[in-house]
């Protein structure tokens, strides 16, 4: 056979071959898997607490913003890096659960390694009359109050926060100007910077009783029906305010909201500490929440109930614990343990790390005696009462395209101090009239679904 007719047998043999399996320009988008449909829920549900334009993490609400970092984000996601959560799946459940589930993972994946698809092209191409909708994006810092509006409003003193590489922790002492015994059902906190603010607690300085951690995730503490914390007249609420990696001065002048019962509570609360020593509870116990105390280098934190019957549940088991996003563990339901249960907590640590002197303090929340209906630990039924104060201040902001104003405002007698805050305004014609600089007093009208002004009067400018 000669040199001709085999070059003519392997041209052949490689045409056949090409028309087989013919070349790809580029590798196909392969997913269903959209940013306007399943990766925007997985931001909302997870992410945008943090990683706002204000939050303490780049941001991640518009879609240019999301596509760009979609590596990052894919690799976070499958290291369960982020969102931050320590609790490994099957040892409890969790009502401040931030951890992303199987499918969510598998959802930022595919959508990461598919180059990212927005959505079925509609919002790149325009509409045929050349109005194109309004792209989809994260919802970002919600602005409400999620338990509806508070019954008080108390504004901490401002805080100085100066630039640092690590944790620093700075208190604030609150007057709850309480005149009388009230009982706490509900606590929420509102920083006014977000953006280096990492873990918050709340405590009663004159009893040291425990009120509520914040984290970016979770906000607020919302306790079962029946059940509420004593405050006493003239109590003061301590602030501990956790900060990481401040690159730049700022002043922290948060707000907190206080919701009361109109009962007392129907069980008295508690805390106990949980450490190297096991704990044998003397009553019949029911436990609404655990807060590890994290030091440097422990890896995994386990606490169990060995009950009575000699039968063991393990309350919390974590892990590959990021000590830079501490948090509480709010059980989505009361564990009932009965007298005579053994309480345990075992932790492991880095071979480099010692342990700390009696191990990991482990704080539980709970309530003694007979556990309370299970209908006690829902959410409790909202409010629709309409309440009427009056506010005199000076306009700092106006935004018409919100319709809502920042305004610097004194003392609102029956309803929060000195403080300046945001509030929506009910018409559109007196937003029109406002200017920054303005003086004005108004009708402050408080519902559950926030706080507008109304019958406002410009008093000077």
């Amino acid at each position: 056979m000669n040199r001709a007719r085999l070059s003519l047998l392997a041209a052949a043999a490689l045409q056949g071959a090409l028309s087989v399996q013919p070349a790809s320009a580029h590798a196909p988008i392969t997913t269903t898997v959209e940013f306007d449909r399943e990766i925007v829920r997985v931001l909302d549900n997870h992410c945008v607490a943090c990683h706002t334009d204000q939050g303490a993490a780049f941001p991640l609400i518009t879609y240019e913003q999301t596509y760009r970092a979609r590596w990052q984000i894919r690799q976070d996601a499958l290291t369960r890096h982020m969102a931050p959560w320590a609790a490994v799946p099957g040892y409890g459940e969790f009502l401040n659960d931030n951890s992303l589930t199987q499918r969510e993972v598998d959802f930022v994946s595919s959508w990461a390694e598919s180059f990212g698809p927005r959505n079925n092209g509609a919002v790149d191409s325009g509409l045929a009359n050349g109005a194109a909708p309004k792209p989809v994006q994260a919802r970002g810092e919600s602005t409400g109050w999620v338990q509806g509006m508070p019954d008080r409003l108390l504004a901490l003193p401002a805080v100085a926060v100066t630039p640092q590489s690590s944790e620093t922790v700075y208190r604030a002492i609150v007057d709850s100007q309480l005149k009388s015994e009230r009982w706490l059902s509900g606590l929420a906190y509102r920083p006014a910077d977000r953006r280096f603010i990492h873990f918050a607690v709340f405590t009663v300085q004159e009893t040291g009783q425990w009120l509520a951690s914040w984290t970016p995730w979770h906000g607020f503490l919302d306790l079962p029906e029946g059940l509420a914390f004593r405050l006493p007249a003239g109590a003061h609420i301590a602030a501990e305010l956790h900060y990481y990696g401040a690159t730049r001065p700022l002043t922290e002048h948060g707000s907190l909201g206080l919701y009361f019962s109109p009962r007392p509570s129907a069980r008295p609360l508690a805390q106990q500490v949980l450490t190297a020593q096991p704990l044998d509870l003397q009553e019949d116990t029911n436990i609404l929440a655990l807060e590890p105390q994290l030091h440097a280098g422990v890896q995994s934190i386990e606490v169990a109930a060995r009950k009575p019957d000699g039968t063991t549940q393990v309350l919390l088991y974590v892990r590959d614990i990021p000590l830079e996003w501490p948090t509480p563990y709010v059980l989505r339901r009361p564990v009932s343990l009965s007298k005579g249960t053994r309480l345990s907590v075992v932790e492991h640590y880095a071979a480099n790390a010692p342990p700390p002197v009696g191990g990991v303090a482990v704080t539980l929340s709970s309530y003694q005696g007979e556990a309370l209906p299970d209908g006690s630990a829902q959410a409790k039924a909202p409010t629709i009462a309409i309440r009427r104060f009056k506010l005199a201040g000076t306009v700092k902001s106006v935004d018409a395209a919100n319709r809502r104003v920042v305004v610097a405002h004194g003392d609102i007698p029956g309803y929060m101090g000195a403080m300046t805050m945001g509030y929506a305004v009910g018409k559109q014609e007196d937003l029109a009239r406002l200017a920054v600089g303005d003086h004005i007093s108004s009708d402050v009208v408080v519902n559950d679904a926030g706080a507008d002004l109304e019958k406002i009067e410009v008093t000077g400018r």
